[in-house]
């Protein structure tokens, strides 16, 4: 029949059928096979009677890229199999329950003519005459007499944390037991360390796996974990007060509030504020400290590296394994490359107590492009690499062969290459079973010793950082590979001194350039996302410059930065998205724990000071901070415009600044607060300046009263009546005329203009 088109263990109709053992897992002449399979319903009714075969092929495969297509296509190509043994399932599978069936497949069934070989292998469930489940994996033969040459197989195993932020941000709970999960006696680590034991594994080991948070500090909280983002300024804001000075002589007012201008001066006061974060716990030292406790198993684990025999080899990657490849094509500045890759002795030396080689390269998307040498030690800023490890999919081999593991790049560098299908299969997969994982593996060595059978050839196999088999899955799999016929486990050590000798064997006498990269997760680590980390780090460093030495803040923030640069967080860009903004919340909050307290000054004097009060809700003292004045108008003029302040942790002081007010107005000043390297703390605050020069309002004041002394005589002026006397005397004229007499101008002449009569017509 020919091979179905579904999914190995793909649900239909409500059924999946999944290997659970496949006894022996190579199978030699003369020996029975034993397929167990479990069949799992999630329908909410009962199955009915059902039936279960085997579908064996009968030609194996030639090709390593037809097996993987086969297991793992949806619709891979048919393949002539046919029916070995069938047995029914008269109960069927209950709702929502499984049921497991055991199928023994005789000898005689599976007699071959050829020496070796990988057959497909098929279990499918029928209801009636319809398919309703299937499972494929398939069936490595090995005849009686060995015609071919084993195929030489070498292991590299990461010892790196997972793509978890509770292991760097949380509270003390969290940090601790995620420590505790991936380093404890439990934990992936230990299980595959404890997996391995017999088998010559080489173990890439990133430092930081030995070294969890030694206390609360910096992204670890005593009580909670730190929110992912801070509102800038939310914890020192306060209301705005106004202040009136009126003269140089006004009294201070109270601390706390803007002061007027005064003429005096006076020392910067420190007075205790309300903190807006507690201060750092000290370490618990009790048995219950998840903290302890991490550390105790972390101590366990290094013990355990340290007794490590020399068939299983440490060898080092850089702290926190950066994601070297996506960090050159991002160039990172100089500040960040010291912080990626330090100068120094290795910690993982200090740590086991010998020296372990640290100057192999792993880069995460397996590849060494042309140029990557030189590009490598220009970033890293540390000599090229004794080799780097990468993967044969981005080997270009003159022939249709995979390429063996030892190699080298145009540039001279040697390579080993992993191969990439045998390394893929170690990654895992949780809708197969680990006898799948075990009969792919075997089933795709014994294929690549098919493409050159009579040749001595070695297989790289290097398990994925990312790998979700459990400890018991890959001691199931090195116990497997460990009895094959066709292979022979040796150490990586053995490739790099054959790298020469391949060089003039099977491999070719000319280098060989990777001009593809492997298709891999994503990093996060693009150009954007390094400049966002190259910004954190200057502002960790300013930070520096004004916190105590003993503030565990910095430190944390630094190793932080430092693991976000990972190569674990490939595929996990959202773990990764979460640690970013706790890192940046962190950070911004600490930057915005030293803020100018706003407010607005009535300031009515030509000269004098006013008082800036500064906050510090920090749970640490900070010294050296740069207080920077910036008028917003010409109008006022700071003398000292910069000013450096120390404030006690969870204090506030209020310093004395000398201005001269050079126009009336309203004039925002603006308070900014830097490192002594110029990083700002914070976002700059404004002070209102209400300005009146003292020149200005007394002029105006003077040009007021004597406008208004002009304004009231000129209206007296206008409304003026007759006096008592001329009231009294009667007509004025008369009167003029009495008095002067003869000597009186004649009445044409007379002021005025119009004549008047005169008073002899008067009196006649």
């Amino acid at each position: 029949a020919p091979a179905p088109a579904a999914r190995p263990g793909a649900a239909v109709p409500g059924l999946t059928v999944r290997f659970e053992e496949l006894s022996p897992a190579v199978v030699r002449p003369d020996q029975d096979v034993t397929v167990r399979v479990t069949v799992t319903s999630t329908s909410s009714g009962a199955s009915g009677p059902l039936s279960a075969r085997v579908l064996l092929g009968g030609t194996p495969f030639s090709q390593r890229q037809a097996l993987s297509a086969w297991l793992h296509d949806a619709q891979p190509r048919s393949l002539a199999t046919r029916e070995v043994v069938s047995q029914p399932i008269a109960a069927g599978v209950p709702a929502q329950g499984t049921t497991s069936v055991t199928l023994t497949v005789p000898r005689a069934a599976l007699r071959r003519g050829t020496p070796f070989g990988t057959y497909p292998l098929a279990v499918e469930v029928r209801s009636g005459s319809d398919r309703v489940a299937l499972a494929r994996s398939v069936l490595p033969w090995v005849g009686a007499d060995q015609e071919y040459e084993p195929l030489r197989l070498a292991w590299i195993a990461p010892l790196t944390l997972p793509a978890r932020p509770d292991l760097f941000a949380g509270s003390v709970d969290e940090v601790g037991q995620a420590w505790s999960q991936t380093v404890g006696a439990a934990g992936p680590l230990r299980q595959r360390l404890d997996a391995a034991v017999g088998t010559p594994v080489t173990w890439m080991v990133d430092p930081a796996v030995l070294t969890p948070p030694s206390g609360p500090g910096g992204l670890v909280s005593a009580t909670a974990a730190p929110a992912a983002s801070t509102s800038p300024g939310a914890s020192t804001a306060s209301p705005p007060s106004s202040t009136s000075a009126t003269s140089a002589a006004a009294p201070e007012p109270p601390a706390g509030t803007p002061s007027t201008p005064s003429a005096s001066s006076a020392p910067p006061s420190s007075t205790p504020a309300t903190p807006s974060a507690p201060a750092p716990a000290q370490t618990p030292t009790s048995p219950s400290d998840p903290l302890a406790a991490a550390r105790t198993d972390a101590d366990a684990l290094t013990a355990r590296l340290e007794a490590l025999g020399d068939d299983q080899p440490v060898w080092s990657l850089p702290v926190g394994d950066p994601d070297t490849a996506a960090l050159l094509r991002a160039g990172p500045d100089p500040a960040l490359s010291a912080v990626v890759w330090p100068a120094g002795t290795n910690p993982l030396t200090r740590a086991v107590g010998r020296s372990v080689t640290d100057s192999i390269a792993w880069p995460a998307d397996g590849s060494w492009a042309e140029g990557r040498t030189t590009a490598w030690t220009r970033t890293t800023g540390g000599s090229a690499p004794t080799a780097a490890v990468v993967s044969t999919d981005a080997v270009a081999p003159q022939r249709q062969t995979t390429p063996g593991a030892a190699q080298r790049s145009p540039d001279g560098t040697p390579l080993l290459a992993y191969d990439e299908r045998l390394s893929e299969v170690t990654a895992g997969d949780p809708s197969s079973s680990d006898t799948q994982m075990v009969q792919e593996f075997l089933g795709q060595s014994l294929t690549l010793l098919g493409e050159l059978p009579g040749t001595r050839r070695t297989a790289l196999v290097a398990v994925p950082r990312r790998t979700a088999l459990s400890g018991p899955a890959l001691r199931r799999l090195w116990s497997a590979t460990a009895s094959a016929p066709w292979l022979r486990q040796v150490d990586v050590s053995s490739i790099l001194g054959q790298g020469a000798q391949a060089r003039q064997g099977i491999q070719g006498s000319q280098s060989v350039a990777t001009t593809t990269e492997p298709s891999r997760p994503a990093s996060p680590l693009d150009g954007p996302a390094v400049d966002e980390l190259e910004s954190d780090l200057a502002t960790v460093n300013g930070l520096r410059r004004i916190l105590p030495a003993d503030a565990p803040g910095a430190r944390a923030w630094t190793a932080a930065i430092q693991q976000l640069t990972s190569a674990r967080w490939r595929g996990g860009s959202q773990a990764w998205t979460q640690l970013r903004g706790a890192v940046d919340g962190s950070i911004d909050a600490a930057a915005h724990g030293v803020q100018v307290r706003p407010s607005t000054i009535n300031f009515l004097a030509d000269s004098g000071t006013i008082q800036i009060t500064v906050n510090n809700t920090l749970p640490y003292a900070v010294h050296d901070v740069r207080l920077e004045l910036v008028p917003g108008s010409p109008k006022l003029r700071v003398t000292q415009s910069t000013k450096t302040l120390t404030i006690a942790a969870g204090s506030r002081t209020t310093i004395q600044v000398e201005v001269t007010a050079l126009g009336a107005g309203t004039v925002p000043l603006e308070a900014r607060l830097s490192t002594p390297d110029g990083v700002a703390l914070g976002s700059a605050t404004t002070v209102d300046m209400n300005v009146r020069p003292t020149s200005v309002w007394v002029f105006a004041l003077v040009a007021g009263i004597v406008g208004l002394i002009l304004v009231l005589g000129l209206a007296r002026s206008l409304r003026r009546g007759p006096t008592r006397a001329e009231r009294e005397l009667g007509d004025h004229e008369a009167v003029a005329d009495a008095v002067l007499g003869a000597t009186r101008p004649a009445g044409g002449d007379r002021p005025g203009g119009a004549d008047r009569p005169d008073s002899s017509d008067k009196d006649s």
